[in-house]
């Protein structure tokens, strides 16, 4: 009887073991977003999930919206959950450091 039950038990154990291992990588998440969101300011420099730089200029969290200085006159609004920190970033995606200039294609001569 014992060594029909024992099997059992294991698979039970792991399938509860899972469970607790997501919900932890879940709060993990939530509480990394939750500062992410923060730290997000007017002036803060960030960068977009598909890779456009921009200046936080204001910030609305009734809708999780930023709203992002690209360039002189140029802003757009963009999910929250799709900006990134420029000081999280490795260097090569930094401008002006390992590399990257963060110059518009002006500064680099491309046209």
């Amino acid at each position: 009887m014992l060594a029909e039950i024992v099997p059992l038990i294991i698979i039970a154990l792991i399938f509860v073991g899972l469970i607790a291992f997501n919900r932890r990588n879940r709060d993990r998440a939530a509480r990394a977003d939750a500062t992410r969101r923060d730290s997000l300011h007017p002036g803060a420099e960030v960068m977009t999930t598909s890779g456009l730089y921009g200046t936080v200029v204001s910030v609305n969290p009734e809708d999780d919206t930023a709203l992002l200085s690209i360039a002189r006159g140029v802003e757009v609004k963009w999910a929250i959950a799709a900006l990134r920190q420029a000081q999280e970033l490795p260097g090569q995606y930094r401008p002006g450091v390992g590399g990257a200039t963060g110059n518009g294609p002006e500064e680099s001569g491309l046209k």
